[in-house]
């Protein structure tokens, strides 16, 4: 089994990004909870200053400080949330890495988090001009080109996500584009060839073969 083709390479495509902001947004909210405290730690400030003050007896404090440790389920709770955050993290590292998300036909780490990628910075590069077609924001710019046979379309994907550009009749596929990638694919025969994105419904374009 082959992680990055096939219909298991598109699902590593669309899960490991999701495990990773889980687990980046698990990490920050227990750190978030350990920094701040909880009520339980509010409530054991508070009864250690009522026994300094001589407000409540000995036995009464241990009896009371038992009863607020034995019910701090949040204490726990915080543990568990970085625990579970780290072990997505990493998990999704290791999962993108042993898929060989690299290359330009992949997802690719270096598209999601490089340069004009969901964690990146500065804009992604733009397609050139004549028999090409950008995707950005979800959708084919332009959605129809016409072109006259024996030319080379380029698809560019200037987005932050990966697409695939696949004929509606499934005859040609270009594999995951991610961020920065780009495909290229001959037409001799006048005629529509019609296309779209896997990943994105609605996500279509169409080429349109004429002689001069």
């Amino acid at each position: 089994m082959t992680f990055g083709s096939g219909s298991f390479g598109d699902w590593i495509m669309i899960l490991v990004p999701i495990a990773l902001v889980v687990g980046v947004v698990l990490i920050a909210l227990w750190a978030v909870r350990l920094l701040g405290g909880g009520a339980e730690d509010d409530a054991l400030r508070q009864l250690r200053a009522r026994f300094a003050r001589g407000e409540i007896e000995a036995p009464q404090f241990e009896e009371m400080r038992r009863a607020l440790e034995a019910t701090d389920g949040p204490r726990t709770g915080r543990s568990a949330l970085g625990i579970v955050g780290l072990v997505l993290v990493v998990g999704a590292i290791l999962l993108g890495t042993a898929a060989g998300w690299g290359g330009t036909t992949g997802p690719g780490w270096g598209g999601m988090m490089g340069p004009g990628g969901m964690m990146g910075w500065g804009p992604a590069p733009t397609a050139p001009a004549g028999t090409s077609v950008r995707m950005a924001g979800s959708r084919f710019e332009p959605a129809t080109l016409t072109i006259a046979p024996g030319a080379t379309v380029r698809w560019f994907n200037d987005d932050a996500l990966p697409h695939t550009v696949t004929a509606s009749d499934g005859s040609w596929d270009s594999g995951n584009l991610s961020p920065g990638g780009s495909y290229e694919r001959r037409f001799d025969s006048p005629g529509t060839y019609a296309y779209l994105c896997r990943y994105h419904p609605g996500q279509a374009g169409s080429i349109e073969v004429r002689a001069p």
